[in-house]
C-alpha cells in the first residue's frame, strides 16, 4: 500500500474526501484513561446500529464494521490503540466515530476533558490515504463525537466533529 500525504483536520467542521473501499479508524491515546472506541452507523435504507466492545460487529456481513479490541482498561497509560475496520462502505450512509470515558461508577473526575488525553482518530484507506482528527475539545463530558464518515453524497468524506456531550449518541447524531 502506497502511503499518501497525511491530512490533519484541526478545526471543527473541516472535511476532506475519503478515497478507497476499505478503511480502518484508529483511536490512539497515551494518557492514563480508559477510552472506548465506538462506531454508530446508519445504512442507506435507514437502519441505525452501534459497534463497540460489547458488540464488536462483523466484517463479512452487515454492518461490515468490526472493533478489534478494548485497550486502556483500568486507566492504563501508554501507547493505547483501538481499531474499527470497515470492509464495505457502499451500503452505509454514515459512520460516526466516537469515544467515551469509561469509569466503573460512571462518574467523571474533575477536569476530565478529551483534549488532555493526547488522543486522535486516524482514518486510513486501502489506497494509502491517511486522515487524522485530533481530540481537541476541552469541554467536560463523557462522550466525544470525534469524526464522521459521510457517504450520503457522490463520494465519501471525513468530517471533524469534536463535539462533547453527556449521553451516548442517538440516531439523529449520525
Amino acid at each position: 500500500m502506497e502511503l499518501k500525504q497525511k491530512i490533519v483536520l484541526k478545526q471543527k467542521g473541516e472535511k476532506t474526501a475519503l478515497v478507497g473501499t476499505e478503511f480502518v479508524a484508529t483511536l490512539r491515546w497515551t494518557a492514563a484513561v480508559d477510552l472506548d472506541l465506538h462506531a454508530f452507523y446508519k445504512t442507506k435504507n435507514g437502519k441505525f446500529g452501534h459497534v463497540y466492545f460489547a458488540d464488536t460487529g462483523n466484517l463479512t456481513d452487515i454492518p461490515h464494521i468490526q472493533l478489534d479490541k478494548d485497550e486502556g482498561v483500568g486507566n492504563t497509560a501508554g501507547d493505547n490503540e483501538e481499531n474499527i475496520r470497515i470492509s464495505k462502505l457502499d451500503h452505509l450512509d454514515s459512520v460516526l466515530i466516537a469515544t467515551n470515558i469509561f469509569r466503573f461508577l460512571g462518574f467523571l473526575s474533575k477536569g476530565d476533558n478529551f483534549a488532555k488525553y493526547d488522543g486522535s482518530v486516524v482514518v486510513k484507506s486501502n489506497t494509502g490515504h491517511v486522515i487524522e482528527v485530533p481530540l481537541i475539545s476541552d469541554e467536560p463530558g463523557k462522550w466525544c463525537l470525534i469524526a464522521k464518515i459521510d457517504n450520503s453524497g457522490a463520494s465519501p468524506s471525513v468530517i471533524n466533529i469534536n463535539r462533547v456531550q453527556k449521553n451516548e449518541p442517538k440516531e439523529n447524531d449520525v
